[in-house]
């Protein structure tokens, strides 16, 4: 006679098997999949509730939503883009001239006339946000990704409250993982007040909302289609410094006023309209605050899980191509794909100033333990890692040489590379460039230089740790 345990452990090992062949199926990398079929069949105990909450799966919804939307309204989208076009800048017109492919991997032009302001950590971020909200007159849109019901995130909800009771339709899209805080009770509460506030979910069914996997990770403020923010910040006091364990948080937005404020405004409303199947009623035409021949110049690349190819990859590896002698990436998050340290060794192998700017103190340990052997593997002279020491570093933001920039939503790791939605604005323009540049100047006074052979000052216990944490990679 089988016994009772020993049944449940076949059971249990069946459905791991089960599963690590849906893995081997549906899984986007083949790095994951390894991951994913080990853990499975080696550890199911483990590996089933990780996988059937956390798993990937290819996810086709939001893709054939917008496919429909475009194929329904492309008198719309062609009518915004004609909006669009006196700002557009020609490819010969772009410099740097290797930027240029940038708009074919984000489907959007670069525009010129806009006027790009950095703000750097909460209390300015959100000054800017609130005032602008106050001004709004028909329309203000926000999407976050973490919300908090705490005060800040209540100074924002009443912020929309006070505008919609003027008339103004406010929008407010939080990922319904991201923003767990905010309960139906609260979401019918800011409903009765006007606040039309909704949770986005890429996939249905009860477990989504505690799946890792395809949050939307974007975080963006658009205010009657003039001006916008994009940036790291989510919704909540630790993004003030509040937060005792962290102390100060350290991020950063921009403020977008300009044509290119249009382009945030129509990623957001191709999410509001996956998550509602409505269409907003939003202003479309291009807002200019300077001469558009002396305007700066920017495009929005969002990238997802519905992708048809890894828009987020494509863009840092493009981007890291373009280095010729400086190339500086700040990120929370360090677990790259070969194919991205394969690109940054080339860099330094060229002769390019390479500098990774990392976290001293983690808010995800494991994440945190990865980067450590990741970072040996980019032993080279030329590339420098910093760990920042004056609070939690949580921007993410590069600049290449004198005249590219970005700022937005992406981690170098596979979550941005292929699972979350995220968002991104990438910035010709020299003056920009310079004030990136010098905003990473001041991070790295706040820092220690460790190099890449930082893993070899870690305990046994904690080399053993990144060592596996390594393995994991593909699916953190």
């Amino acid at each position: 006679m089988i016994s009772t345990f020993s049944l449940v452990f076949i059971v249990v090992e069946l459905l791991g098997i089960a599963s690590a062949i849906h893995a081997l199926f549906t899984v986007r990398t083949p790095q994951g999949t390894v991951a994913w079929v080990v853990g499975l069949v080696a550890f199911p105990w483990l590996g089933l509730p990780l996988y059937w909450f956390f798993g990937s799966r290819r996810f086709d919804a939001h893709s054939l939503a917008m496919q429909e939307k475009l194929y329904k309204h492309r008198e719309l989208i062609d009518a915004v883009r004609a909006e669009m076009a006196p700002f557009r800048v020609e490819p010969t017109g772009i410099e740097p001239e290797t930027a240029s492919p940038l708009a074919a991997i984000a489907r959007q032009e670069f525009l010129r006339g806009n006027r790009l302001e950095l703000l750097i950590d909460g209390k300015a971020t959100f000054a800017a946000i609130l005032a602008e909200i106050a001004r709004a007159k028909h329309s203000v849109y926000v999407q976050f990704y973490i919300v908090r019901n705490d005060g800040l995130g209540r100074r924002l909800l009443e912020a929309l409250a006070a505008k919609a009771a003027e008339g103004v339709d406010c929008c407010f899209l939080i990922d319904s993982f991201g923003g767990a805080a905010i309960t139906p009770r609260v979401m019918r509460h800011w409903r009765a007040r006007g606040v039309r506030i909704t949770a986005f979910s890429a996939l249905s069914g009860w477990r989504d909302r505690w799946r890792l996997n395809f949050r939307n990770h974007r975080k963006n403020v658009i205010v009657d289609g003039r001006v916008g923010f994009i940036g790291g910040h989510n919704v909540g006091d630790e993004y003030l410094g509040k937060n005792p364990k962290y102390g100060r948080w350290r991020d950063t937005h921009v403020r977008v006023e300009g044509p290119t404020a249009l382009q945030l405004q129509m990623v957001f409303a191709a999410d509001w309209y996956f998550t509602t199947g409505e269409i907003l009623d939003a202003h479309w035409q291009p807002h200019d605050p300077a001469p558009a021949d002396a305007g700066q110049r920017s495009l929005v690349l969002a990238s997802g899980p519905s992708d048809q190819h890894e828009r987020c990859t494509h863009f840092f590896l493009h981007v890291i191509s373009m280095a010729k002698h400086r190339l500086w990436i700040a990120s929370p998050y360090f677990v790259p794909d070969e194919g991205i340290l394969q690109a940054l060794q080339l860099a330094a192998i060229r002769g390019v100033d390479v500098r990774i700017l990392l976290p001293m103190k983690p808010d995800q340990y494991l994440v945190w333990l990865a980067s450590f052997a990741l970072l040996k593997e980019l032993d080279h002279p030329r590339i420098h890692v910093h760990r920042f020491t004056g609070g939690f570093l949580h921007h993410k933001a590069l600049v290449v040489d004198e005249g590219f920039a970005a700022v937005g939503t992406k981690n170098f790791d596979n979550r941005s590379f292929r699972l979350n939605f995220e968002i991104t604005l990438a910035v010709t323009d020299a003056r920009f460039a310079a004030e990136v540049a010098a905003m990473f100047e001041r991070d790295f006074a706040e820092s220690r230089e460790v190099g890449p052979r930082a893993y070899d000052t870690l305990s046994f216990h904690q080399k053993v740790g990144a060592k596996a944490a390594r393995l994991l990679a593909p699916i953190l």
